[in-house]
Parts: C-alpha cells; structure tokens; sequence
C-alpha cells in the first residue's frame, strides 16, 4: 500500500511541478500557496518510505496510508479544479461573446478574485490535513527517512536456486535440445564466451529449464567444471567471482568474503584455467552494461577453453541483449497436453489416479487451461488439491477462485509475479497496476495505454524537451522487457507496423500478471476509470454524481447509448474528463454538444460509424492533445476546425471513407508528432498553403516524427509541407497512387521507412543523407523492386549501407500475406476493423 501512495504522491508533485501548472498557479495568484502545499507534501513522501517497511507489522499504519491516498486524492481533484477554470478562461477569452465574459466576471464561480479566495481556502485546507496526517504518522513511530529511490528497489526478495532438478518435469524437451546443441557446437568468435539467454515471465519454468541442460549427461561429459550461480537482484561482481570458486570446487568457504578482489581473481584463474567450462547464471536483473563486462572479462582473464559456455535465465529481455547472446529462448506457455501431465503428477499421489475421478478430471481441466500454460500456478494449485484429497467441493472452489487470492502460505505464485513488480522503477509500478482497468484478455494498444496513463497524471516530463508520450512509450518498453506485458501481433491492420515504435504494438497480458496489477491497483473510493464494453449501459446512468470525478470513460464494443444523446451528459465531469474513447457505439450519430466543455479533454476516440455530425464548437477543445477518428463519415477536417488545436501531437484517421481532402491548416499544427491516415479510401490530396491563395505561408519546420499513410489509392503525392519535417523519424506509405517521394524531403533523421503496394512509384530520393536509416522494407513495388533488389538491380548499391534492407518481390509478398491470413484464421480471432475476406480479395 505505502509504494502506492507513494506513487500517488510522486504523480501529485510531478503535475505540480509542471511549467504549465506554475503558469496557471501564478497567472490565478496561487503560487505562493501551492508552493507551500508542495513543501508540505514532499515531507509526508518522505516518511512514506518508512511506513512501507513497517505497515505489515502494524495495521493502524495500513488504515493511515488508507486515509493519506484519498487526502493525496482530494488534492489532485483541487489541481484539476484549478486547471480547468484556467482552461476555461483561456477558451472564453478566444471565443466568448462579450455577454459571456460579462456574466464570467460577475459570477461567484468564475470571478478570478472570488476563484483565487475560494481555491487558496481548499489548498490552505489541504496542507492543515497534510500536517496532521504528518503528526498522526509520527505518533505510529514512522520516522523520516531520504532515499533516491524506494527501499524495494534495493531489497528485492531473495531466490536462492539450486542446479538439482525438481521432482517433478514435463515438457521443455525441444527447448532443451535446442540448447544443448548450442552448448555443444564450436565457439563462433575469437575473443569471447558463448552466452546462452533463457528469457520469460516469473513462473514459466526458466530456472527448470536450465536445470535439464545443466544435467544432462552430455553436457556434463563435454564441461568440466559446472558451475551454477543464482544471481538474483545482487550483480555484485566481487561476490559473483567468490560463488563461481564455490560452484566450481564443489567447496563453502574456500575464498572469504573479506579477501581482496586480486587474490579472488587469482585463485578463480587457477580454478578455471585451461579448462571448458559451464557457467549458469540464473535469474539475473542487472541492466547495467559495465558490470557485465567487468564479470565476462574477468572469465576471460581466467583463460578457460575457448568453447566453454554461459547459460543466463532472465526476466528481462535487455538482459539477454546486454550479455550478448548467442541465442535467445523466449519461452512461452506449455503446450496443453504438458499441462495436463504436470497437474496431474501435482495433483494426484499414483499413475493413472486420475481415471478413478472423472468428475474431479473434468474440474482439473478447467482449472489447468486457466493457468495459460505456466508450470509455477499449475504445479502449486496442483500441490494445493493434492492436499484437499479428493473433496469435489474444495475443487470448484479452487476452479472458481483465483490462485492469486490464496495466501501466500499456501503458494508462490504471487510472490514469484511480484518480484517483476518489485522490480520495477517506482513510475512505471503505477502505470502497471493501471493496465487492470481493461478486462482480462483484453488487447491492448499500446497508445491506448499511454493515453491511460497520460489521463491519470503519471506520465511527468523531467526534462523540456520531453513529451508525456515519449515516457510512455519507454514505459511500454520497460513493461515488454520485463514480459508484464507482451507483444501480440495478431491484427496488424489497425496501426502502422514500426519496428522502435511500441505505442503502435498490440499488447496482452497474461492472466495472472493481470491479477497481480489488480492486487496492485489501490483505486480510490471515487470513480475515476470505466472501461465498458458490450450491452451494459442499462444499468449505468451517466449523469449520475458517481461520475462527476470520471478521468476516463473508454465504451466500446457495440453499445447501445441512447443516454449519450441527452446534451448535458457531460456536464458533470467537465472538470476532470481527460480521455473519452466511444467506439463501435451504432446508435450514436452525433455527439452531444456538452463534449465542448471538457477543457481539461486530453485524449479523443471516435470509432462509431453511424457518427455523421461534430459539433460546431469542437473548436473549443483547444488543450486536445490526441485525436482518433475511426469510420464515422466526416468529410472535411475543416468543418471541425482542425487548425485550432494548437495543442495536438497525434492526428490519426482510420477508415474515414467520406474525407477527400486534407486541409493546409494541418501544417499549421507546429505540436503534431504522429499523423496517420488509414483505410481513407476517398482521399486524393493533401491541401497546401499556396492553394488557398494564403499570404502568411509558415516557413517554420514542422516537429512531424511519424507519418504513415495506407490505402488511399486515389492519392498520387504526398503533401508538400513534408519538406519541412526535418525531424521525421518515421514513414510508411502503402497501397496508395503516389509515384514518388518529394525531392526535397529531409532524410538524415529518419530511421525507418516502409513502402508496400505503391505499384507507381519507380524511384527513391537521394539516399546519401540516410545516416540513421536502420530499417528499410520496400514490397511489391515492381519498379522499385527491379531497381534496388540486391542480386540484379543496378540501383542497389544506393541503399546497400543500410543495416537492414528488404526488398521484396510480388511472390514474396503474396507469400508473407498468406501467412498473416493463416495465422489469423488459426488464432480465431476477429478482425475488428478489417475482414479476412477483404484482405485476400486483394490478391
């Protein structure tokens, strides 16, 4: 509980202290107030780190962390209060009558003197409670204490591993051959050591794995000495060196740990001098880049057999890119049949036990498919009923339960999950526990996610330059690293497919690592998250209070929202809304016009294709920082204003099949970083300045990192404005009419670029600036294909120093396509916006 609240606090003083929120608190003459509020709250998460340490041992610590979040909640409501009214004030003085602001001036709610008096009281109010939750934590013992980083970071749970290999085994045979053959094949380099990596989520069987390599009978006739090192979080390399002398002389206490470093060093060189050696480091965390050289140079130093081998288990997939891999197991769940073995020796005490209870055969079943394959819940939930005899009732209520509610006392499952949680940087364990919002099996998008999480404040730039999405998307990055979360390509049509780009990855999390962000996941006792999906609105009335500190409303899948129509629907939570997503919503056809007074609106979704009409004072959303449009028929951006959301970094348009035409004004977005059009069958062009007949044509470059475009056939070239997004990054253009890039188009940023199904275009712009082109994929383009394939074509050594360079022919194209399809009809899972039919009707 306390690293939740702290985590709450972190996020507090992050949004305080943001340059936009010191401008809105001096612009209100409340500066000198949040201020103190600041100082008042920096000391009570000071005394947070304490109370983590001790709240187990004393429940009255528990119910005071308890009541310190929802005060920690409270002030982030007179946060949002206050940025709203300034918000507001900015938006009426752009567009209000001179009425409005009159009425403004002289209302009690909205006078700026009668709002700073009123705010001022609610903060003053905030930091009395902040000092006497800060009393009250002083009389519990809980003392102070200033640390860089919170004391779990440091004091990780320790797992002590053992080479012998567990009592029971099943599966993982062709994952152990796979190895061994790598074990027993000649070093590839001259000057290194060969580095097996296993990696996968806490409870897949990592650690047993390496157990069968490390004890199978060749392998131990091929190395001599085997060592086994269980590493956990303490990559200390003096420590290493003196458990390697251990495991390798088979002896305790041969070198102490007060020698010196050089006498360690000494005697691990006559330990493993000349000899071909095995070295399993199981379980490692260090993502530190020097200790892992330091540790491999000094195996080298010891001037062992140039075959002998390193076998790493890991967590954390930049491990396995840090120890430089020779190859890396990325293991997935047991097979079913494996399963189902692994119960059942867990389970029941003698062979075949398990045909004299057919009843209790059909409940193992169930229980087994909803471990999803990982041997850690299958073998503790099959130890537990084993000790439940063969009681039918113990065994539906275990099949009904959740392994993650036992107590830890009767299984490790929860304990194994929460050493990744543990492990990660305090920032990122909330961002985590947020992913529980969504149901499970859910798939994710990754910019879904960021726009969650941006929406609850805990994505706070350190540095200027930064965007709350750019931490969002190393926050991704460090979910997937760590396999919390993994990458699910099963419908690749909904975002452009980036190698670097996580936001557009479709994402799942497996059950129990949804659970353990459920446990995780302290939600205050107001509303602030729903996530709804299929015919639930019935029971849900919008306009209610409970939703008047709403942060996120995200509906989708088919749901019926007559309530939505009513205009006022919104009123409500105007001051707190940060992310609306309404999507494959059928009966919505227009939008109520009270979505105009979400000025604190950060990110928009609308995928409802019966939506023909936007209100007129969509305009009014100026701080609109991320808008997606999904198959509803608008037919012009420009009727939406689409130039006045001088805010917006990520414009993106799915299956608008009504828009023709691109507004200039688009260009004018000097913010917009992302712009994606997909499936835009009507497009033909990209308006640009001079066409209006504009005088004040902007010169300044355009911040554009990410452009795609796919589908839009009629399009035959690419906006001109592109020449000024000297920072792009990143460019895919598929099945469109273009038939060239612009001559002028900057490309010493751009480090990735896709082209696919452009069968007009013939040639490439001068490739010589491409510096930091790493990727470069071009497929059925049949004139490119002639010019720059690497056998025959003449302009291939234009693109040769490009790391990595696909050029693929038609076949080869129809080949990779036919195996999405049939990965797809394996998988059974529907595409949501695009049908299988249509995409093999394309070829």
């Amino acid at each position: 509980m306390a690293d939740v609240v702290s985590g709450v606090a972190s996020t507090l003083l992050g949004n305080l202290a943001t340059k936009s929120f010191q401008e809105i608190a001096l612009a209100c003459g409340l500066k000198d107030d949040v201020n103190k509020f600041e100082s008042s709250l920096r000391t009570i998460k000071a005394y947070l780190i304490d109370a983590e340490n001790k709240q187990a041992k004393n429940r009255s610590i528990d119910e005071w962390l308890k009541q310190l979040r929802e005060a920690f909640d409270d002030a982030g409501d007179i946060l949002d209060e206050i940025e709203y009214e300034a918000k507001l004030n900015e938006v009426v003085k752009m567009y209000g009558s001179i009425c409005t602001k009159v009425r403004r001036f002289f209302s009690y709610t909205s006078n700026p003197l009668a709002f700073r008096i009123r705010m001022a009281h609610k903060i003053k109010d905030m930091k009395q409670k902040m000092d006497k939750k800060l009393t009250e934590g002083r009389d519990l013992g809980i003392v102070e204490q200033h640390v860089n980083t919170p004391a779990l970071e440091h004091n990780l749970p320790w797992r002590e591993t053992a080479s012998s290999l567990p009592f029971r085994l099943c599966g993982r045979l062709e994952e152990k051959e796979e190895i061994i053959n790598s074990l027993m094949t000649q070093k590839s380099q001259a000057n290194g050591i060969d580095v097996i990596s296993i990696v996968g989520i806490g409870g897949l069987g990592k650690t047993t794995l390496a157990q069968m390599v490390y004890n199978d009978t060749r392998v131990k006739a091929n190395f001599d000495p085997l060592m086994w090192v269980c590493v956990s979080n303490d990559f200390d390399v003096k420590k290493l060196i003196q458990r390697i002398i251990h495991s390798a002389l088979k002896r305790e206490n041969e070198v102490d740990a007060n020698s010196s470093l050089e006498y360690m060093i000494s005697l691990l060189n006559q330990t493993l001098h000349g000899k071909k050696f095995l070295l399993v480091l199981d379980d490692v965390w260090n993502e530190n880049h020097s200790k892992w050289d330091e540790l491999r140079n000094h195996l080298l130093e010891a001037g062992g057999d140039k075959d002998s081998k390193i076998i790493v288990t890991t967590r954390i997939i930049k491990v396995a890119d840090i120890v430089g891999s020779n190859l890396v197991m990325k293991l997935e769940g047991l097979p079913e049949n494996e399963c189902w073995r692994l119960f059942v020796k867990c389970a029941f005490q003698e062979e075949k036990e398990e045909e004299k209870y057919p009843r209790l055969k059909q409940i193992g079943e169930q229980i087994v498919k909803k471990c999803k394959g990982v041997p850690l819940a299958i073998t503790t939930l099959g130890c537990l009923l084993r000790s439940k005899s063969h009681d039918e009732n113990e065994w539906r209520k275990i099949r009904d339960s959740e392994a993650w509610n036992l107590d830890q006392e009767e299984t490790d499952i929860l304990p194994s999950l929460k050493l990744s949680y543990n492990h990660l940087p305090p920032e990122v364990k909330q961002c985590f526990s947020y992913c529980s919002c969504y149901p499970k099996d859910y798939e994710y998008h990754g910019i879904e996610l960021i726009m969650l999480w941006m929406a609850h404040g805990l994505l706070q730039p350190t540095r200027e330059e930064e965007d709350a999405e750019d931490i969002g998307e190393l926050y991704l990055k460090k979910l997937v690293s760590t396999s919390l979360l993994q990458i699910h390509e099963v419908y690749p049509f909904v975002f452009p497919k980036f190698r670097n780009l996580m936001a557009f990855k479709n994402l799942k999390m497996h059950d129990l690592v949804h659970d353990l962000a459920k446990l995780t996941m302290k939600e205050s006792s107001r509303t602030r998250t729903v996530v709804q999906q299929g015919q639930q609105e019935a029971s849900i009335e919008w306009t209610s209070d409970k939703f008047n500190y709403l942060r996120v409303l995200h509906l989708t899948k088919h749901m019926e929202l007559s309530s939505l129509l009513d205009d006022d629907c919104f009123v409500k939570m105007k001051k707190h809304l940060r992310y609306l997503y309404l999507g494959n919503c059928p009966s919505l056809k227009k939008l109520p016009d009270s979505i105009c007074k979400l000025q604190n609106l950060q990110s928009l979704g609308l995928g409802c294709r019966s939506l023909q009409e936007l209100p007129k004072n969509m305009n009014k959303l100026i701080y609109l920082q991320n808008l997606l449009l999904m198959e509803i028929k608008i037919t012009s951006l420009s009727s939406m204003n689409i130039g006045r959301f001088q805010q917006l970094k990520f414009l993106y348009l799915f299956k608008c099949s009504r828009l023709v035409s691109v507004p200039s004004a688009v260009s004018g977005l000097t913010t917009l970083k992302k712009l994606v059009f997909l499936r835009c069958d009507e497009l033909v062009n990209f308006e640009d300045e001079e066409e209006e007949g504009k005088q004040h044509v902007v010169v300044n470059n355009l911040n554009l990192q990410l452009f795609s475009i796919a589908g839009s056939k009629k399009l035959n070239a690419l906006p001109k404005w592109l020449e000024r997004a000297t920072k792009l990054q990143y460019l895919s253009i598929s099945e469109t009419g273009i038939k060239s890039l612009p001559t002028r188009m900057p490309m010493t940023s751009l480090e990735e670029l896709y082209i696919d199904q452009c069968e007009e275009m013939s040639s490439l712009p001068n490739m010589d600036q491409t510096h930091n082109l790493q990727y470069l994929k071009i497929s059925y383009c049949p004139e490119l294909y002639t010019r720059y394939n690497k056998n025959t074509g003449p302009d291939w050594p234009k693109i040769a120093h490009i790391p990595q360079c696909e050029i693929i022919s038609l076949k080869e194209h129809i080949e990779e396509i036919s195996d999405v399809i049939a990965k797809l009809l394996m998988e059974k899972h529907p595409l949501q916006f695009l049908s299988l039919e249509r995409i093999h009707s394309r070829y």
